[in-house]
């Protein structure tokens, strides 16, 4: 696959990312605005992590990272095209199945402990609101189906923009559902869980019309003896544990910051959506449309060519991420302010959100590197390598967490999450380079120095814009002249220092 092929899909589903990431923005601000850092958000964020928990194990890793590389080869081959229905018929029922089981066991847990359990009130809020959220995983298991149909396709704008549904009807709920269940915070809550239910659904049928374009309807069926189906099989369980390392620790930090004082999981809750900003849009979007190209280049052993689009994916990478990262640190209670100080959102809940973001925003280059290394493995259908690291990562988050925050309280959980992150990445790249390929990086460690002296400069630029201007312009114009300022100086010494952005020869 040609290098400009996968700069194209890179800006497509950047652009709907990016789309979507400022919905999810606005979505987040109204909320904060509402709930602000409260116990009852705090409850509703765990109750809704733990569907989104299961989405990332049954639904985005499964039936999309098992599923893309084995569903590609049955594109590619004229002769196998029309097998293609018996599929993806038996991919649906699977996922139907499994995810309504999952359902019917969590919402009889959740009355069982809520019963019969002496647990605080912070966690009776949680199981209590589990059962009115976890449909939503039913629904976006579905649309995950679709994402991965899709991008088999290399059809990437569609799945890009349908975050943009959930955000909508999450906004719809905050002004007109939450406010009809009552006046306090405890009543309105349970419009939120509605509203992410309503975009659930809604996000399968936005994706559902690009796969109709495809010829592609759904019906059930429980013969589960395709040869794909069996070889996905034998892929989902190693990809299971691989993709839940993330969910993984995630649930686990939220969960122990739970036990801190109230509005740290809120906190926690807004910091990360700050700085996944660039890492979804940048780091996530580059892996996405990496995938099914590194798969076709390996399929065909066609390995300059899988090197040749590494190295771009990672020059990119670097170009974007870095100074996204100094960014964020220098600037997070200007950018934490802007964002979200309105309504019970106050200055308190600035600082506490404000801490942990400069935390989590140091292992921003560190995941979005692992997330295309993770998809180097995927497309060699190696998906117990990374398991191995899944192991290591979770054990050292779990570690981390417990020793950090005793000194950082929240904050020391972002660290650790950072932490992890470069961690994850020494190990996917060590054991890439010994079992599957070996990479060349001598350019690449040259062009990172650029990169890196470039984005010192602009984080220095950064420093002294903020000490002379913060207190002489309001704050939109200080955040919007700050960026504009600090990307033509971080732009003007790539410029002069001469990166070349070919992919090596």
């Amino acid at each position: 696959m040609k290098i400009p092929y996968l700069a194209r899909a890179f800006m497509i589903v950047a652009f709907g990312t990016i789309i979507s990431r400022i919905f999810g923005l606005f979505r987040e601000i109204f909320s904060a605005k509402f709930f602000g850092t409260t116990f009852i958000y705090d409850a509703f964020l765990l109750a809704f992590m733990i569907p989104n928990f299961f989405r990332g194990l049954v639904a985005e890793g499964a039936l999309s990272t098992a599923f893309i590389p084995v569903f590609t080869e049955y594109i590619v081959d004229e002769k196998k095209k029309s097998e293609i229905p018996e599929i993806l018929n038996s991919c649906f029922t699977l996922s139907i199945l499994i995810t309504f089981s999952l359902f019917i066991i969590f919402f009889i847990l959740s009355n069982l402990i809520t019963k019969f359990f002496p647990i605080t009130s912070k966690w009776f809020w949680v199981f209590d609101l589990l059962k009115f959220t976890f449909p939503y995983l039913i629904f976006i298991s579905l649309a995950s189906l679709n994402m991965g149909i899709l991008h088999s396709y290399k059809h990437f704008l569609i799945p890009s923009l349908s975050p943009i549904i959930l955000d909508i009807f999450w906004i719809f709920s905050l002004f007109f559902i939450c406010p009809f269940f009552g006046e306090s915070l405890n009543e309105k809550i349970l419009g939120l869980c509605i509203g992410i239910i309503l975009g659930g659904i809604g996000q399968f049928l936005f994706q559902l019309a690009g796969v109709k374009k495809r010829n592609i309807s759904f019906r059930l069926n429980f013969n589960f003896t395709h040869p794909a189906i069996k070889k996905m099989v034998r892929l989902i369980i190693p990809v299971i544990f691989g993709v839940a390392v993330g969910p993984i620790n995630l649930l686990t930090d939220y969960t122990l910051a739970n036990f801190l004082s109230p509005g740290m999981v809120s906190a926690l809750w807004f910091s990360t959506r700050v700085y996944q900003l660039p890492l979804g849009i940048f780091g996530i979007s580059l892996s996405t449309v990496a995938l099914p190209s590194l798969s076709e280049n390996v399929s065909k052993l066609d390995f300059s060519s899988f090197r040749k689009n590494l190295y771009f994916a990672f020059r990119i990478l670097l170009f974007l991420l870095l100074p996204s990262t100094i960014y964020l640190i220098i600037m997070r209670n200007e950018i934490i302010t802007f964002l979200f100080k309105r309504g019970i959102f106050d200055v308190e809940s600035v600082k506490l959100t404000a801490f942990p973001l400069a935390c989590y925003s140091i292992g921003i280059m560190g995941y979005g590197a692992a997330s295309i290394l993770t998809r180097c493995f995927y497309s060699f259908k190696d998906t117990a390598s990374p398991v191995k690291v899944g192991i290591w990562s979770i054990g050292i988050n779990f570690f981390l967490d417990i020793v950090l925050m005793r000194f950082f309280a929240h904050g020391g959980i972002a660290l650790s999450t950072s932490i992890v992150g470069f961690s994850n990445f020494a190990f996917l790249f060590w054991i890439f380079q010994k079992k599957h390929l070996r990479l060349e990086i001598g350019r690449l460690n040259f062009d990172f120095l650029k990169i890196l002296f470039s984005s010192i400069i602009y984080g220095i630029f950064l420093c002294i814009f903020k000490h002379y201007f913060s207190t002489r312009f309001d704050l939109p114009l200080f955040i919007f002249t700050s960026i504009i300022g600090g990307v033509g100086v971080y732009l003007m010494f790539i410029k002069i220092l001469k990166i070349k952005w070919d992919s090596l020869r």
